[in-house]
């Protein structure tokens, strides 16, 4: 046999569907259609916290933005210091770490996971460790219950990865639903695609508002908390709220 023989087995095949190009068309013939932050991106959050198993999600451009605005929210939550990171991951993981002004701090991996070893990560936390970005690499699970039992302890948050295996599990419980945040990516070889696309989730309101504030590049109106709007108008009364 010839090893360059097509055996008709593609890696992948155009997953977006007529329907799909349909349902596109219809929107963009509308008169008038709102082509960002609409109400369709705003049920495509509810559903997809719904179907995740958390409060609250906000869809961005692609999953490295993802990464960048999880990053960000961190930084403002926890100020500056480490972050452990896996030494098998995507580029993005590891720049938003960088491009944040954080310490990255590289972890090897388990070979069975293809996620950071546990006992490496827990010789790796310091007095400096801000967070553990931890990436779930080709639809695995890199979660075990003493990496989180000493997150827990330590007070070390976790922000998962979960770019190339929604749906998968740990104890029954969807990945992406055990750290402060997780993300997603919706990339057309991926899982699931919009083609480009990405998201953060949460369950944490405030972080929640935050993410959505970097979303729009600090626009206070996009809090969904009046008193933290009003709070930031009573800060700077000199800029508008709007």
């Amino acid at each position: 046999m010839s090893c360059g023989k097509n055996l008709g087995w593609p890696l992948m095949r155009n997953n977006i569907s007529r329907a799909d190009l349909c349902a596109v068309s219809k929107l963009l013939s509308q008169d008038d259609p709102v082509l960002t932050h609409s109400t369709l991106v705003q049920a495509f959050e509810k559903e997809w916290s719904e179907w995740l198993g958390v409060r609250y999600s906000v869809f961005v451009n692609s999953g490295s933005s993802a990464n960048l605005l999880a990053i960000s929210a961190l930084r403002e939550i926890s100020g500056l210091g480490e972050i452990i990171v896996p030494t098998l991951t995507w580029v993005s993981d590891i720049a938003s770490v960088i491009q944040c002004d954080f310490e990255p701090v590289f972890v090897d991996i388990n070979t069975r996971t293809l996620g950071m070893d546990t006992e490496r990560v827990t010789q790796k936390i310091s007095s400096k460790t801000k967070g553990v970005f931890l990436t779930h690499v080709l639809g695995y699970n890199a979660l075990d219950q003493r990496l989180l039992d000493e997150l827990e302890q330590r007070k070390i948050l976790l922000v998962e990865d979960v770019c190339e295996s929604y749906g998968a599990t740990f104890r029954g419980q969807k990945l992406g639903t055990f750290g402060l945040m997780s993300n997603f990516s919706f990339y057309y070889a991926h899982h699931m695609s919009t083609i480009e696309g990405g998201m953060v989730s949460t369950n944490d309101p405030s972080l929640y508002d935050v993410l959505r504030m970097l979303r729009s590049h600090g626009m206070v109106r996009e809090a969904s908390s009046e008193d933290l709007r009003q709070s930031f108008y009573r800060r700077y009364p000199d800029l508008n709220p709007e």
